[in-house]
């Protein structure tokens, strides 16, 4: 008997001394992997937003924590509602860990609604976590002369969009069809930046789909001069400090529309996602969540992130990843109502309305030289 329990007892510590020995060395496996290496960051947006500033200032904090201490280069790639660099990410991007996404939310409604295009799926992405969950907003510019969301249902607002794909189109697209609203929406603009420029100028006076956060951090005065009245908000809650404005939700009485309405607030419920591809191991996955955790805490991060007026709100890698799963698989009555809602009928688009050089261009595909 005694024999035995110390048979037991040898077994047990061996097997703890092979786990504590395999831990560094599964560590090493990172480590080795990462070092010497340079990390793509592929941004679903221009320069100059508010997805753009976050994930560049994110990487240049969130590298330090990664075994092996990569480097990173950022990488700007707009186009079809964030389409574009989705299925960049998916197919064409190595799936080993050195490609990093900040995709902008709607990427996932987009394909839960069965949007063109589409050739990736969002549940088998790798979510490191959110950097913070921020409320979108539609506004008018000041020279627009509306106060009040009531306005849109009997004032014509010219509001710019990017992609078909992306949140300056869905919502204002959204209002119309549910509220009854009448904006008029030029889709084309190359990014968020340039609807600010064309509002600036004149051209558009109005827009949808940026955060709070986003328009912070770019526009820090807006709202305190009055450059640009936030008229609604969409989110499951209010903002903090902006209780005074309404809920998109609270704008309609249908049962059928709320429930509509609040799957959109769900959408902004992903926050600032940033992901890796799939085919990740496991071992990298966890080592690059580890590191959006820990940078999330870090206090160079937290000052600068302060500086340029972007809030940290973080979610979780796992939770980030069962809300996107909820919103992919939510009830296809549901979706069905989503999708109706957003029929493309009435866009205008942007070179037949504003001059070519501010709105986005299809690159020509190269011809097969002839032998």
């Amino acid at each position: 008997m005694t024999n035995r329990i110390s048979g037991l007892l040898a077994a047990t510590i061996f097997g703890a001394a092979a786990i504590t020995l395999a831990a560094p060395a599964h560590a090493d496996e990172v480590a080795d992997f990462y070092k010497g290496k340079t990390l793509t960051l592929i941004m679903s947006t221009g320069v100059g937003g508010g997805n753009d500033l976050n994930a560049r200032t994110l990487l240049k904090h969130m590298v330090k924590y990664i075994p092996g201490k990569p480097d990173f280069k950022p990488v700007n790639m707009p186009g079809a509602g964030h389409v574009r660099a989705s299925n960049f990410l998916y197919n064409r991007a190595p799936q080993d860990g050195t490609h990093l996404g900040a995709i902008i939310r709607f990427f996932v409604l987009h394909q839960a609604l069965g949007g063109k295009g589409v050739k990736y799926d969002a549940t088998k992405f790798n979510f490191l976590g959110s950097t913070a969950v921020s409320n979108v907003v539609m506004g008018a510019f000041h020279t627009a002369g509306i106060n009040s969301f009531e306005e849109l249902k009997t004032k014509e607002l010219i509001v710019g969009g990017t992609g078909v794909g992306s949140g300056s189109v869905i919502f204002p697209n959204l209002f119309n069809k549910v509220l009854g609203t009448k904006l008029k929406i030029v889709q084309g603009y190359k990014s968020g930046h340039t609807i600010d420029l064309a509002m600036e100028r004149g051209e558009v006076k109005g827009r949808a789909g940026f955060t709070f956060d986003s328009m912070m951090a770019v526009h820090p005065t807006w709202m305190s001069k009055g450059t640009f009245k936030v008229l609604a908000q969409i989110g499951l809650r209010k903002e903090p400090g902006y209780e005074k404005i309404p809920l998109a939700e609270e704008l309609v009485s249908a049962k059928e529309d709320k429930q509509v309405m609040r799957m959109f607030a769900g959408v902004v419920a992903v926050g600032s996602p940033i992901l890796t591809t799939p085919g990740v191991s496991k071992a990298r996955v966890a080592a690059l969540r580890k590191a959006f955790m820990t940078t999330m805490k870090d206090k160079d991060y937290l000052a600068q992130m302060k500086k340029i007026r972007l809030s940290v709100n973080p979610v979780t890698g796992a939770d980030l990843t069962n809300i996107v799963s909820d919103i992919v698989n939510a009830p296809s009555a549901v979706l069905d109502k989503a999708k109706n809602a957003l029929s493309r009928k009435g866009l205008v688009k942007c070179k037949a309305f504003t001059s070519a050089k501010y709105c986005r261009s299809k690159k020509k595909k190269k011809g097969k030289k002839k032998s």
